[in-house]
């Protein structure tokens, strides 16, 4: 079953066909090809309506083939790191198990034993895989053979006989460990152990201003609009592509999450950081405003943000005997949005500024509205110019301030 062009073209231009392997009522091999057609996507519609039309027949097609087609199909419409990310889960969990199997030998004992694989199976920090990522890749099976129920002649979509992984002794995860953020008190900790300029910039960037890490490490310095104290988020970087760079590293530039692109204010103590930053670069033979402002010639790649950002926490442990909140760089987001639901900061604004809609907002920060506790945050005020901070922070049990803002 696919779909070919012809070597022996008609005067009109016809040139595409498609070819059937297929066993009949009786239980014999036949093979359907078909005459000639214009372009490909006719020959693919009337391939299906020969499926649809002959319900006494079954394809002889593989798992493999028919998810190819599948990833064909969904190319166009779903974003390149959404794909990568899926291919990826697919090939590994998936296609591993089913590739070969004729899409007919397929039945609810397959699929259970599928689940039995993946629930012994343990990951590369040798932990079981968390119940959401097990149900995602279920989800992805069962999309997978309903396109085969639609356009390659499945009967049925077994899945939908199976529940899916619902693993009773897993730990519930509460709202409190999924929603993780920093207050000022543990940032200024954090930030004071940071020894490298850059990164130190980079992390302050993500935690005043709430972007996307993708979006920062895409940040050129023509994005920087000094005169105005604003900044450009009009693009984000992403690693999970098969593009790669002249260094041989996956990166591709693309448009922000949702195309919500927008330019939104840096405070005071931010702008003067990335003031140094730029005096830093620009001492560099060939600097140039396209220089990325996180790396210079190239983006700060994301494995090396993780390395580091875990170093400096344990880093505030180790010199302050402190155990702050340990975040993921996504959650310096989170911190962001937590500051200004408390500082009264209206939902449309605060999605204006994440690049959200206000609906996402309320959604993923409802359990901070209509009050919010007194230990999420010290007070902030948003005026014009950016953020002032209304008190000192001092270092435990010493008089050193890390931060002070008139």
């Amino acid at each position: 079953m696919a779909i070919f062009k012809s070597k022996n073209i008609t005067k009109d231009g016809r040139k595409w066909y498609f070819s059937v392997r297929y066993k009949n009522a009786h239980g014999e091999k036949m093979r359907k090809k078909s005459g000639n057609f214009a372009t490909k996507q006719e020959a693919e519609k009337a391939e299906r309506q020969f499926i649809n039309d002959k319900n006494d027949i079954k394809i002889a097609m593989t798992f493999e083939e028919m998810y190819n087609r599948y990833l064909d199909y969904v190319t166009e419409s779903i974003k390149g790191s959404t794909l990568f990310n899926k291919r990826n889960r697919i090939k590994n969990h998936v296609l591993n198990y089913f590739g070969n199997m004729n899409i007919h030998n397929i039945t609810v004992n397959t699929v259970l034993d599928w689940k039995a694989k993946i629930n012994k199976a343990t990951a590369k920090t040798g932990e079981t895989y968390r119940l959401s990522y097990k149900q995602g890749l279920f989800a992805e099976l069962r999309t997978i053979l309903k396109y085969g129920v639609k356009f390659c002649g499945l009967k049925e979509n077994v899945t939908d006989k199976v529940k899916t992984f619902q693993d009773k002794n897993e730990a519930v995860i509460s709202d409190e460990e999924k929603f993780r953020y920093i207050t000022p008190d543990e940032y200024n900790l954090f930030t004071s152990v940071i020894d490298n300029l850059v990164y130190k910039v980079f992390f302050a960037f993500l935690y005043y201003m709430g972007v996307r890490k993708g979006e920062a490490q895409a940040l050129n310095w023509d994005d920087i609009l000094w005169d105005s104290s604003k900044v450009r988020i009009i693009k984000t970087i992403t690693e999970m592509t098969d593009e790669r760079d002249e260094y041989g590293k996956r990166f591709k530039i693309t448009n922000t999450k949702n195309r919500k692109n927008r330019t939104i204010q840096m405070p005071p103590i931010l702008k003067n950081l990335l003031l140094e930053l730029y005096n830093y670069y620009s001492e560099y033979e060939g600097f140039n405003h396209q220089w990325f402002v996180f790396g210079g010639n190239r983006h700060l790649p994301t494995h090396s943000i993780t390395i580091c950002k875990d170093r400096y926490f344990n880093l505030v442990k180790e010199k302050y005997g402190i155990a702050i909140n340990r975040i993921t760089s996504h959650q310096f987001r989170h911190s962001h949005a937590s500051y200004l639901i408390s500082s009264g900061i209206k939902p449309d604004v605060i999605a204006y500024r994440l690049g959200d809609t206000v609906a996402v907002v309320l959604k993923v920060y409802a359990h901070l509205y209509p009050e919010v506790e007194d230990e999420i945050i010290e007070t902030l005020d948003l005026v014009e110019n950016g953020y002032v901070i209304k008190k000192k922070i001092l270092l435990p049990n010493t008089k050193k301030e890390i931060l002070k803002i008139n």
